[in-house]
């Protein structure tokens, strides 16, 4: 291993906060499950409307903990239009949360739900699977890409 991978793998980063914005309950009991097997290292804080979503993120800043390192959105919370509000205040130019990855979760594949994520500024959008294997997949999947793969900035 080079010095350089070795300053990699030791850089410092947000920590493993994970914040989990969904109005249901079944789906971020679902979500708590994968992750504690695919990530167990994560700790994951959980906002069922958009009020506790911003909440949570200014009390991380007030106690001067790390934020979270990914948000995970539902884009249906229970409207799009909630979701699309979220997106849009996390990603604002004088957002001080605009750096953090918003990875959009939907059951919706509809093109216009996913185009208008990424234009609001969403980092990546998955459409919600039906099974828990899948699930477990994509959450494998996002701990190889947003731990392991990309530096992202502190």
């Amino acid at each position: 291993m080079n010095e350089g991978t070795k300053a990699q793998m030791g850089r410092p980063h947000r920590g493993n906060k994970i914040l989990l914005i969904d109005d249901s309950l079944d789906h971020c009991v679902l979500i708590e499950t994968v992750l504690q097997e695919c990530m167990p290292d994560a700790h994951l804080l959980t906002a069922y409307t958009r009020e506790e979503a911003i909440t949570q993120l200014k009390n991380c800043q007030e106690a001067k903990e790390s934020l979270p390192r990914l948000i995970l959105l539902d884009l249906y919370f229970p409207l799009r239009n909630d979701g699309l509000q979220v997106l849009q205040v996390l990603k604002a130019n004088d957002s001080p949360y605009r750096l953090i990855p918003v990875t959009v979760l939907s059951h919706s594949s509809l093109a216009e739900d996913i185009q208008t994520s990424y234009d609001l500024g969403a980092t990546s959008y998955i459409v919600k699977p039906g099974d828990f294997k899948r699930w477990l997949a994509y959450f494998q999947a996002l701990r190889q890409y947003w731990w392991q793969t990309v530096s992202l900035p502190l």
